[in-house]
């Protein structure tokens, strides 16, 4: 009851400080469910919704519970819309609606006879033009997780669901959208701040506005500016943005739509100085102790400037033997020039499994281990155009060498390898290596 009244105080709040916001577009959500058994608190669940559109401070959100059609049939839905727009000029619906809990039950095994529930639910958004026509919809299912003889929170349950439906509305279906005039650059600065619902971080994909028949060249070139901007700082009336990727041109008037976070394709390719200890009784080139593996490596990564996460998996050749691998890393990407070019510093995790061929007739497989490192690596992202670009990687390592073999004999066993049963009896992996490569931005 306390946070019903807390929900309802905050709202009331947020309504008097954008009662004067009359440039946002209005935002009214109805329940469309039937809770026959009283498992979820409908008006909690109105005002959680709600809660959220208006701490974006993108939307003024409307009451319309006094409408005469408020409530009704799903068959007089439009209809309905149509009366309740009209009357309390409301731009946009939501639609909130929420399953029946479903509880699978399981009674274990006759050893322990534990009874475990794991209940769930759906909570779906629709969302409609004032017109009546559907935009899209977006639905989320939440579990209660495995519960023994205590009870579900339903109504705590309904309201996770319901802030992930409104959260992931914002930027799937109900995307924010402005446009500036652009001046200078690669940094720009326009009015429009927090209190219209443009923080730090956001990312906008940028395209021309036209404004008329182009009537002279450099109006031609002003309908070329497209692109990607970041959001580096925001207050209440303005904010400053960064160019991730593309072109404007100074002068020209943008629109920009909110977009998710770019991400960055990449395929490289390495050659990596290895030490090895060779097996016993090697001769000529099987018996040298320095190699060069040829390593390919395949990554993701998020494309904004500051936070970044990356991961790849790469897969490397030595004569007679294979590796093949993962590296997760976290750290940050600076802008060198924007938006052409970047600087990536990272650090994080490598495991790598190797595989080499045996020496011994006895042995039915290859023989196998792992290894792990800790990385740190510095990239430098050179991109030709808005979506193509060149990597040059640097990755430094601290970690395990490959040392103990594993093996399985004739019989089935598994065991230790023997130096004279292999090629490599270890393989140190470079301390430092340098890769080149293509990348590919998403957006």
């Amino acid at each position: 009851m306390a946070a019903r009244i807390f929900l309802a105080l905050l709202l009331t709040c947020a309504l008097v400080a954008h009662a004067d916001e009359s440039n946002l577009p209005r935002i009214a959500v109805i329940p469309v469910f039937t809770d026959a058994t009283e498992n979820y608190i409908e008006q909690d669940l109105v005002l959680t919704a709600e809660g959220v559109f208006l701490q974006s401070g993108r939307f003024e959100v409307i009451d319309v519970s006094s409408h005469v059609d408020y409530e009704g049939s799903h068959e007089d839905q439009n209809l309905r819309l149509r009366a309740i727009a009209a009357d309390f000029t409301v731009d946009i619906f939501m639609l909130l609606d929420v399953s029946p809990p479903h509880v699978d039950v399981s009674h274990g095994t006759a050893a322990t006879l534990n009874v475990t529930r794991s209940t769930s639910l759906d909570v779906t958004g629709r969302f409609y033009t004032s017109e009546g026509s559907l935009l899209g919809s977006i639905r989320e299912k939440k579990y209660s997780g495995v519960q023994g003889s205590t009870s579900v929170d339903l109504s705590a349950l309904a309201n996770q669901g319901v802030i992930l439906v409104v959260q992931r509305s914002l930027s799937e279906i109900l995307p924010y959208e402005f446009s500036f005039e652009v001046e200078g650059g690669p940094v720009f600065r326009f009015p429009m701040g927090t209190d219209y619902g443009v923080d730090k971080g956001m990312v906008f994909s940028v395209v021309a506005l036209s404004r008329g028949i182009p009537r002279s060249s450099e109006e031609y070139r002003q309908l070329s500016s497209h692109g990607l901007i970041q959001i580096m700082d925001s207050d209440e009336n303005s904010a400053s943005a960064r160019l991730i990727a593309g072109h404007l041109v100074e002068g020209s008037r943008v629109t920009a739509v909110e977009n998710s976070t770019p991400g960055m394709l990449a395929l490289s390719y390495a050659v990596l100085p290895t030490e090895v200890v060779p097996g016993d009784n090697l001769t000529g080139e099987e018996n040298e102790t320095s190699k060069l593996a040829n390593q390919a490596e395949f990554s993701g990564g998020t494309c904004k400037w500051g936070l970044s996460l990356t991961g790849s998996l790469f897969t490397g050749v030595l004569p007679r033997m294979s590796s093949i691998g993962i590296r997760g890393e976290i750290g940050t990407r600076l802008p060198l020039a924007s938006p052409s070019l970047g600087l990536r510093i990272g650090a994080g995790f490598e495991a790598c499994y190797l595989a080499q061929n045996t020496r011994a007739d006895s042995i039915t497989a290859s023989a196998n281990t792992a290894s792990f490192a800790g990385t740190a690596s510095l990239n430098l992202e050179w991109m030709m155009s808005s979506r193509f670009g060149i990597i040059l990687s640097g990755v430094g390592r601290i970690g395990t060498s490959a040392d103990s073999w594993n093996v399985t004999d004739w019989r089935g066993f598994s065991r230790d390898a023997l130096p004279g049963e292999l090629y490599y009896a270890e393989i140190k992996p470079a301390a430092i290596s340098f890769s080149a490569g293509l990348a590919y931005m998403v957006y």
